[in-house]
């Protein structure tokens, strides 16, 4: 018999003044604005769920990513594996599509989420992309 995943990766590490999370977090479940903290091997990502089109949502870490970003959150794979759509989820990476690059990240190792703090955030990339399309 397989392991399940609860038992395969380690205990997710929170983050202070977050909510305990489970295993994953389906962007379903999230309301506008909130924000989802994901450390994986390499880096921290802040996504913001944008609520207008599920996956589309803005993102700030790694190296691709050093300002917030609007993109597409296509879900959590292994490499070769099936996507978990617009889920994160421990032990998996996320795949980002932004412009014309596909981003993976390296396997996720915690996971927070935060209530609607960001609007802010929200507000200045949709300014820039506004001026952007002018």
């Amino acid at each position: 018999m397989l392991p399940s995943l609860v038992t395969a990766v380690k205990e997710p590490r929170m983050m202070s003044s977050a909510r305990p999370s489970e295993v994953s977090i389906d962007l379903a479940s999230c309301a506008p604005s909130e924000t989802i903290v994901a450390r994986t091997g390499s880096s921290v990502y802040e996504l913001i769920v944008l609520g207008d089109e599920l996956g589309q949502v803005l993102v700030r870490g790694g190296k691709h990513f050093t300002t917030f970003c609007s993109v597409l959150f296509v879900g959590s794979t292994r490499l070769g594996g099936p996507i978990e759509r617009h889920t994160i989820e421990l032990g998996l990476r996320m795949k980002f599509c932004f412009e014309s690059l596909v981003i993976v990240t390296s396997a996720v190792q915690s996971l927070s989420r935060h209530p609607t703090t960001a609007p802010a955030a929200y507000c200045a990339c949709a300014q820039s992309e506004q001026e952007a399309t002018s």
